[in-house]
């Protein structure tokens, strides 16, 4: 995944908590990975005109992120990603 920062003014247009519901995760298959994205997420921002989810807890000393990325990079990097950062290199 390309290194890319957030679209420019998403923090302007960062969604009052009140619009979006909080997302679960109960974890995955991997048992590793699967401590780091165990938890509650809020909406903290937005980015490619979908909600970013932070985690309330850090794992690891990591912000845990789930943030959509679209296809401009192409078809094989779109969907849902957990990472610290939106558009990193490092996600899970």
């Amino acid at each position: 995944m390309s290194s890319r920062p957030p679209e420019k003014g998403s923090e302007e247009n960062a969604p009052k908590a009140k619009e979006w519901p909080e997302l679960v995760v109960s974890g995955c298959a991997d048992q590793t990975i699967s401590k780091i994205v165990k938890g509650t997420y809020r909406v903290s921002t937005m980015n490619h005109n979908k909600p970013v989810y932070k985690k309330y807890e850090k794992a690891k000393g990591l912000d845990v992120l789930v943030y959509f990325w679209d296809d401009r990079d192409g078809l094989e990097l779109c969907g849902w990603w957990f990472g610290p950062a939106v558009g990193g290199d490092q996600v899970w």
